[in-house]
């Protein structure tokens, strides 16, 4: 995340991810999944402002892009299809924070999103991680151990957005996804993202998920990253998710097909979906994916890179200084 200190509080920019691995090691004793996965940072944002307040509410207000104009009436698009009341991971956030510290103030929240919904890019985790974040610079201080404690209470790609001690970067996620180990190589990526008219419900893809016995071995893909090879970065992905995914619904193997067909290095559903993304080395790449897309009934198309920032720490400190 990217904090900015303003007149009236914090200005934070949320980053997407991608999980350029993801092996579900087995079910475990409190029904979530053991996991492996390497989690990417990427340059699209939500945008979040907090203000504090002197009366204990959370006002929360939401602003989404604007509605695409084929959309039938009544119907709702899942990319923004996303709750505004107490039941928002933000505004649960929020909350937690404020029971924990047992403060009286309030806050005044506005998130701009730009990342969609049920897209397996993290866009609900990271914002929420900003909100953690927020809430204890400017209600009390920075306190690393609490924020990710809270984090991991609420989600369990949460922690990954708040980075390490030593900056934001890709991480390798192990435990339910909430135990993060940071890598320090920082490989130039370019990604093409693709998000189709529907969602995927991580519950359902999981349930849908069968226990093949086989595992894939995520060291390649981190010796990939280490020494900053993209192309063999490509030739590692894996998402033991994808094929589950993909049997409720056509539009993850649509996308992949559309990859195939524009020539990329690799390519690759995130998370459990339902957004795919591809990585190019070639500049006239995403004009051509674009276009393609267009024509499938894709609409939202991205060109970003992998993002790497500064630690909380690090960036508090320059502000402050």
């Amino acid at each position: 995340m990217i904090i900015q200190r303003t007149t009236t509080g914090l200005d934070i920019a949320a980053p997407a991810k991608v999980n350029l691995f993801l092996e579900v090691l087995g079910r475990r004793s409190d029904g979530y999944h053991e996991v492996q996965t390497l989690l990417c940072p990427i340059s699209l944002f939500d945008r979040l402002t907090f203000e504090v307040t002197e009366q204990s509410k959370i006002e929360f207000q939401l602003h989404l892009p604007a509605a695409h104009p084929q959309l039938a009436e009544h119907e709702t698009d899942p990319a923004w299809d996303i709750p505004t009341g107490d039941d928002n991971l933000v505004v649960r956030a929020v909350r937690r924070v404020q029971q924990v510290l047992g403060t009286a103030l309030g806050c005044r929240i506005e998130l701009h999103k730009a990342i969609p919904a049920a897209a397996g890019l993290g866009g609900g985790s990271s914002d929420t991680a900003a909100a953690i974040a927020a809430s204890l610079i400017a209600w009390q201080g920075w306190n690393r151990q609490l924020a990710v404690q809270i984090a991991a209470e609420i989600g369990s790609d949460v922690p990954f957005f708040l980075g390490g001690v030593s900056g934001i970067g890709i991480a390798l996620a192990t435990g339910r996804g909430e135990q993060c180990q940071w890598l320090a190589a920082q490989p130039d990526l370019d990604l093409i993202v693709t998000h189709p008219p529907v969602g995927c419900s991580t519950r359902e893809v999981y349930l849908n998920y069968a226990d093949y016995g086989e595992k894939r071995d995520f060291r390649k893909i981190v010796a990939a990253c280490e020494t900053g090879q993209p192309k063999k970065i490509a030739e590692q992905l894996f998402n033991t998710l994808q094929l589950p995914a993909a049997s409720l619904t056509d539009w993850i193997d649509r996308q992949m097909r559309l990859f195939a067909a524009n020539d990329v290095s690799g390519a690759l559903m995130t998370g459990s979906g339902s957004s795919c993304f591809a990585l190019t080395d070639d500049p006239s790449c995403f004009d051509r994916i674009r276009c393609a897309a267009s024509a499938l009934g894709l609409r939202r198309v991205y060109s970003a890179r992998a993002w790497y920032g500064d630690s909380i720490e690090q960036q508090l400190s320059k502000q402050y200084s």
